[in-house]
């Protein structure tokens, strides 16, 4: 029987640590932005200590940072997939508004003969409706 099915292919293993292919290109996309840094820094390793104290910092954020994204998991998914279901949830609209089908779509409930129709008041009601929709729209 087959296990461990639902489990990520490891790339790269060192002893007991090991990288899926998702690690390991984010790992390298983060070591190739610091170490690019680190050329464009080499104004700073004029100062002895503090510049290349610096420099490193500066050169290591980077790989710091895709290091988190890389290893870090909240409720079983990856910082890359809540930032997703973050912006997702602030390009949605804060305000719905109901519409009726009633008032836009009269083609999906035909009158057919002998079936009963709607009373005077709820036709009155969906007249006002598509009315007050229409002006809505006209603003």
């Amino acid at each position: 029987m087959p296990t461990h099915l639902n489990l990520p292919d490891q790339v790269l293993m060192l002893w007991s640590f090991s990288l899926t292919a998702r690690q390991l290109l984010l790992l390298l996309v983060g070591a190739g932005i610091g170490g690019t840094l680190w050329q464009h820094l080499a104004v700073l390793g004029h100062q002895v200590v503090f510049g290349q104290a610096l420099r490193l910092l500066l050169a290591l954020l980077p790989f710091l940072l895709a290091l988190l994204i890389a290893c870090y998991q909240y409720a079983g998914r990856y910082l890359e997939v809540w930032c997703v279901v973050l912006v997702r949830y602030r390009l949605r609209p804060t305000c719905y508004l109901w519409r009726s089908i009633r008032a836009y779509e009269h083609h999906l409930y035909p009158l057919v003969p002998g079936e009963v129709t709607p009373d005077r008041e709820e036709e009155r009601a969906s007249q006002h409706t598509r009315q007050t929709l229409v002006r809505e729209e006209a603003r």
